[in-house]
């Protein structure tokens, strides 16, 4: 391991943290140096993402920090030792958001590159934008309706939309403004004012789906200020459920127990645990949000006592939002869940009462 890394492995590498911090992917750093050192030989293996050169951005020196802000969000960057995860991200939003990361220098390049963008890089007016920029805002934003098209955005790899590397890109923007929402909407890149003008609108007609709570936080992220604010409708389609390998078997166990004592033989039918709290915050400045789909394991559903479901500290959270237009609640298998599940009737209507 040391020959592959460079250097010897020693606690000495790893500065003392008090915080528990998070990949990039949000999973817990662990406290094993053992674990942590595996961790840093899959990042040199998968080369993360190495097509980022120096030169892009310079990094702070070991020992220095680097300030990143936007109103009162702030990301500081610091660069603390010469391991793979060198790098520690605090990143703090002024609606009570902290998410402390732990950084390649690669992964620390990407943000630093977003950062040092300008809104001027964006294409100046031409002269038929300028005729355009003469309009009465009423009738450009008329033109933007027209042309901007209706669209179901998705985390899926496959449809090659926004991936974890993104995220940490549009963290350097805080933003939102250079958020790749839709390429192919090309009245997002005529210049900055049609820019700053329409991708509000571009949100307004943009659905989103997403296959867990951490895929919503990364996009939620992502979006930045201008994109949380203006959210609004259509298929807003999440699980209730954190990703595959985000926490060792062990610890979900213990989470259960923590959860009314319950116990089931599936270590798997349990609810999130580590994020609730950022999604539900996050989600809380999506004022402009009015439809939501949201998906459970049926099975937990079927055998979980609804006192012991209601009491949930995440369920409790999520049944606090209100104000939704329509709220949808299925099976990861699709099926509608609105009338056949007690439980799932109390939240629904928790989530569509009206805001206090």
């Amino acid at each position: 391991m040391e020959s592959k890394l460079g250097y010897k492995i020693d606690t000495s590498n790893y500065p003392n943290d008090t915080t528990k911090r998070f990949y990039s992917s949000l999973r817990l750093v662990p406290e094993s140096i053992y674990e942590r050192t595996v961790e840093e030989i899959d990042a040199y293996r998968s080369n993360i993402p190495r097509a980022h050169s120096e030169s892009m951005a310079a990094v702070p020196a070991i020992g220095d920090v680097a300030t990143i802000a936007h109103g009162d969000n702030i990301i500081r960057l610091t660069h603390r030792s010469h391991i793979v995860y060198g790098f520690a991200a605090d990143i703090n939003y002024s609606f009570g958001v902290n998410l402390p990361f732990l950084l390649t220098k690669d992964e620390a390049v990407k943000i630093l590159s977003v950062a040092r963008l300008r809104r001027s890089s964006v294409p100046s007016i031409s002269p038929v934008s300028l005729f355009f920029s003469k309009l009465p805002r009423e009738l450009r934003d008329r033109v933007y309706e027209f042309v901007l098209p209706r669209q179901h955005w998705s985390m899926d790899e496959e449809v090659g939309r926004v991936t974890e590397l993104d995220l940490l890109g549009s963290l350097g923007d805080l933003s939102g403004f250079y958020f790749p929402l839709a390429a192919e909407s090309g009245v997002l890149t005529v210049n900055q004012q049609m820019r700053e003008e329409a991708l509000p609108l571009a949100y307004r007609t943009t659905s989103f789906e997403l296959d867990d709570i951490d895929e919503l936080i990364k996009l939620l992220l992502a979006i930045g200020q201008i994109g949380r604010e203006n959210i609004v409708n259509s298929e807003n389609d999440f699980t209730w459920d954190e990703a595959p390998g985000k926490i060792r078997r062990e610890d979900i166990y213990k989470t259960k127990v923590n959860f009314e004592g319950m116990e089931f033989e599936d270590p798997s039918l349990t609810m999130p645990v580590i994020h609730v709290e950022t999604c539900l915050q996050l989600l809380k400045q999506c004022g402009r949000l009015t439809t939501l789909r949201l998906s459970f394991e049926r099975e937990l559903l079927d055998i979980i006592d609804p006192d012991a479901f209601k009491a949930n500290l995440g369920i409790r959270g999520l049944s606090s939002l209100r104000g939704f237009k329509r709220v949808e609640i299925q099976s990861f298998d699709h099926e509608s869940l609105d009338h056949e599940v007690g439980v799932v009737r109390w939240l629904k209507e928790q989530l569509e009462s009206p805001v206090p």
